[in-house]
């Protein structure tokens, strides 16, 4: 799965707001994501969870003029997938707003 989220802000701004947003996610969704992790290395950044008990784990690349978040979906969540991507491009959307 790719989704690509288009911005206006410089990499280290658009940077910035997303590992805000991962921060967030920690905090808001605490009770159904456990375990998150991020390993950043300059404008990219390894990211795991689990998901009701399913483990996630993709790259997110920052740029200038937009972010790109890659992942792997378990085969169990396969038929969400297109939903998966389009709440992960909405709520980046909002963050790079």
């Amino acid at each position: 799965m790719e989704v690509q989220i288009d911005h206006k802000y410089s990499e280290s701004e658009a940077l910035e707001k997303m590992k805000s947003f991962l921060t967030k996610l920690k905090t808001e969704h605490q009770d159904k994501v456990g375990g998150i992790q991020e390993n950043w290395q300059g404008n990219e950044g390894d990211y795991s969870c689990t998901f009701n008990g399913m483990k996630l784990s993709g790259h997110i690349k920052v740029e200038n003029g937009k972010v790109t978040v890659n992942g792997k979906v378990p085969f169990l969540l396969k038929p969400f997938e297109s939903l998966i991507e389009s709440t992960i491009k909405n709520e980046a959307s909002k963050v790079l707003k």
